[in-house]
């Protein structure tokens, strides 16, 4: 799949790839700065939410802390009142002052519900016997106040380290209404260890009734109180609540946050209570107006990416007008119509570059065409001229045969060999025309050639040709070898003298490469000679032997850089020469092998 994207998009034209580069990147982009803003958006609003959520938590601690301190203080006023001290301290109802002290017991309990428009009613119960003081805004028939008070006071919660027990429900009123519960044991201010009564205080509470009746809010939050045990006071929503019990776990400190079941939890103790505020608030609802600025984000950035695509295609297209018009010229020519030109008015100055560029280099073609045709005539001209040439090689080594048959008449076979290896050596030099020959053919040559050098110098020339077969089938540039073994002879064995010197010709191959090596016993040369003789072929200096320099051009123009001749010391103290070439390749400058015809 992604091969034939690739591929399709090479094939398309120059304004199609810069479309799609163009969406591609504007795309990009988009996404980029989609998800930048998103986070960005979606972090800072829930930082808010949340941290909303936390101060809705802490004004309610501190407004809870505040009204149980409240109680807390009118329970303890109550409890060592010297009015209700009196009244649990008798033992019996026929005891003579239990009627007035009842009376006082009564009336301070008729002024704190007065003075406190909350509490539904107040009740002092004396354990001495069954007794009990009552007073509230509804009668004791509809509050059932002396038949529930017994068994809420056991299942209420400690609310601190104190005596004090308190409890939200609606087990008072027939279960018509969720009040608070607040039970104080009240003690002997004279002996504190005897527990002379309870002190039961029945009220509205504002706060617990908006929890308790609370289902959304700004986040859909729901707000509980609850005991240090995971008793959750108020009573909204059991599966709710059920979860805030099996979380209390991950409680910890005063207050905290933590997430759990697809809920935010943010919770915080009532300072010296038992008691924790905790708000429970739905993710999804924490994300909500997150995702909506999201969505909000990403139409605003879909528009803007339309707008930006439909203008660039635009753009480009407009700014492609000028090429199109240089690509159908060039198709013109690429048909055969060099005449063609660009009109380079109304072309932005780049374009207009192009086109002028453009006409200039077809003014050029033009000429050069013309040169072409000079060349290619003189050239045939000079084929006609080689062939005329041929004659005198022909006419020469025919002649140099018919000497050869008379000395063998006469009986003169020095003569005879001398005469047939120059016809030999003539005969291949023409190579019927041919400029690249096999190795067999150029060490023929080397031999013919070394007949006649060996009957000039008196055999002073030893020579070793050891190649294996299947290299003699290798393909050479014609007289590749003749001009080194020469440059041996008269640069090394002929300057000893008349001493006998030896060539040896070897070659082998090495992986795509053959290596032709001629050695010589002559006398040598210095390293610093050497390596001059190496710089001097590869640039090509006239001051050393042409013949030489002429080998190793022609194989670099043939078969490359890499290929031609490396000399380098031998263990004789002689020259050795390496031909480096490859072991099949087809010569590329045809026209170069012509022209040395």
């Amino acid at each position: 799949m992604i091969k034939k994207i690739i591929s399709s998009y090479y094939n398309m034209t120059f304004d199609r790839k810069m479309r799609f580069f163009l969406t591609v990147v504007i795309f990009l982009s988009s996404m980029v700065i989609l998800m930048v803003s998103t986070w960005s958006a979606v972090s800072s609003i829930t930082r808010q939410s949340r941290k909303m959520a936390e101060e809705q938590v802490k004004t309610l601690t501190n407004s809870f802390e505040n009204e149980l301190s409240t109680y807390k203080t009118m329970a303890i006023a109550l409890q060592i009142n010297s009015a209700i001290q009196d009244y649990l301290s008798f033992n019996d109802k026929k005891d003579e002052d239990y009627s007035s002290k009842a009376t006082e017991a009564f009336n301070i309990i008729n002024n704190t519900m007065n003075m406190n428009d909350e509490i539904n009613f107040i009740g002092v119960v004396n354990n001495k016997f069954s007794d009990f003081l009552y007073k509230g805004d509804l009668s004791l028939s509809l509050s059932k106040f002396d038949k529930v008070y017994e068994k809420d006071f056991k299942i209420a919660m400690p609310a601190l380290s104190g005596t004090m027990r308190i409890n939200y429900n609606n087990a008072y009123f027939d279960g018509e209404m969720y009040t608070l519960n607040i039970y104080q044991p009240i003690y002997s201010t004279t002996s504190m260890i005897n527990e002379e009564g309870l002190l039961v205080l029945n009220i509205d509470n504002n706060l617990l009734n908006q929890l308790n009746i609370r289902e959304k809010g700004d986040l859909n939050t729901d707000i509980y109180l609850m005991d240090t045990t995971g008793k959750v006071l108020t009573a909204s929503e059991r599966h709710k609540r059920e979860a805030i019990i099996e979380n209390i776990r991950f409680f910890k400190g005063t207050g905290g946050t933590f997430s759990r079941s697809g809920y935010l939890y943010i919770y915080q103790k009532i300072n010296a209570w038992n008691y924790f505020v905790v708000s429970q608030i739905p993710l999804v609802e924490l994300y909500g107006s997150s995702l909506r600025t999201m969505f909000v984000l990403a139409g605003v950035i879909f528009a803007m990416t339309i707008i930006a695509l439909l203008l660039s295609r635009t753009m480009i297209r407009k700014s492609y007008e000028p090429m199109e018009k240089v690509i159908s010229k060039m198709d013109c020519v690429s048909a055969g119509k060099i005449n063609v030109r660009i009109n380079s008015e109304n072309m932005p100055p780049d374009f207009k570059t192009l086109a002028l560029g453009f006409n200039e280099m077809m003014d050029e073609i033009m000429k050069l065409m013309e040169e072409v045709k000079l060349e290619q005539h003189q050239l045939e001209q000079i084929k006609f001229n080689a062939l005329q040439s041929q004659i005198q090689p022909h006419f020469l080594y025919n002649t140099l045969d018919c000497i050869h048959w008379q000395a063998i008449v006469q009986g003169n076979k020095e003569v005879s060999v001398l005469v047939k290896a120059l016809a030999q050596y003539y005969r291949i030099c023409l190579s019927k025309g041919k400029d690249i020959i096999t190795l067999k053919e150029e060490i023929e040559h080397i031999r013919n050639y070394l007949v006649i050098q060996n009957m000039r110098y008196d055999n002073i020339i030893e020579a070793e040709i050891a190649i294996d077969e299947e290299l003699l089938s290798v393909q050479l540039p014609k007289m590749t070898l003749q001009p080194l073994v020469e440059n041996s002879i008269y640069h090394g064995l002929k300057a000893k003298d008349g001493m006998k010197g030896k060539i040896t010709v070897s070659a082998r191959i090495s992986e795509d490469k053959v290596f032709i090596i001629i050695e010589d016993t002559g006398t040598g040369m210095s390293k610093e000679e050497i390596d001059e003789m190496n710089a001097s072929i590869t640039q090509y200096d006239d001051s050393f032997g042409y013949g030489v320099r002429n080998v190793n051009r022609r194989i670099e123009l043939i078969y490359g850089a890499q290929y031609g001749l490396h000399y380098k010391q031998n263990d004789t103290g002689g020259v050795t020469v390496e031909i480096t070439l490859p072991t099949n390749h087809e010569p590329e400058y045809k026209e170069i092998l012509s022209c040395a015809k």
